[in-house]
């Protein structure tokens, strides 16, 4: 469970069609319906145009102060259960094998080693395959300096290792789902993307805007995918 903040999307922004400098591209402009103590970021060019269109339905993109660290916390623990329940909505099809809680306390260097494992393991009742998921929620967007654009950043290198061990040792998939914008029981846009695309700490628009589902659909999985 995870949880940052950095270009947030409200829910509604209006949207309008306008010709670029050159004449020969058309793509959408945003345009906020409210900006409060921010600074307006311009990204449209940093998209393909039909994940654009997509995109703009949800996206607000300025740059916000930080959240207290309580209240991330709670929006994460929030955005897990809102992700569990859309297993167990599927009763027939999905059994939660595993939850991992965060028992531990950092300012007292309390540490429980459960904690660095993926919050779920959803177990398959037709086959009786099993699965981990991690859930991050994010506010927004955050702005990458290697690519000067949007990435969803979702974890330090060294979670990633970990949960590419937990993986391998329990011989079974990871799956990172993510939420953003909008609330942790309501996201804006979710994206499901396997451990294997998510090898790096940010998550580029190449590999992200593969894996979009809708926010309120249950899970499915297939062939040894989860969408």
């Amino acid at each position: 469970m995870s949880v940052g903040k950095a270009f947030p999307t409200p829910n509604s922004i209006k949207t309008r069609k306008y010709e670029s400098a050159d004449r020969n591209t058309r793509f959408g402009r945003l345009k906020p319906d409210k900006i409060q103590n921010s600074k307006l970021i311009h990204l449209v060019s940093f998209f393909r145009m039909g994940f654009l269109d997509k995109l703009a339905k949800t996206l607000d993109l300025w740059l916000a102060d930080e959240e207290a660290e309580d209240v991330n916390y709670q929006k994460g623990t929030d955005f897990e259960k809102y992700v569990a329940g859309l297993f167990t909505r599927r009763s027939d099809y999905f059994a939660i094998s595993d939850w991992t809680r965060d028992n531990h306390d950092k300012s007292k260097g309390i540490y429980v080693e459960s904690n660095t494992n993926p919050d779920l393991v959803i177990r398959y009742k037709p086959t009786n395959e099993k699965f981990a998921v991690e859930c991050k929620y994010r506010s927004g967007f955050y702005r990458s300096q290697k690519i000067n654009g949007p990435v969803v950043k979702w974890a330090a290198p060294d979670q990633i290792k970990r949960y590419n061990a937990y993986s391998r040792s329990n011989h079974i998939p990871v799956f990172v789902v993510v939420g953003v914008g909008g609330s942790p029981n309501n996201p804006a846009t979710m994206f499901c993307i396997p451990l294997n695309d998510a090898k790096y700490p940010e998550i580029f628009p190449s590999v992200f805007e593969k894996y979009e589902r809708d926010p309120g659909k249950t899970f499915f999985w297939r062939d040894g995918m989860l969408k």
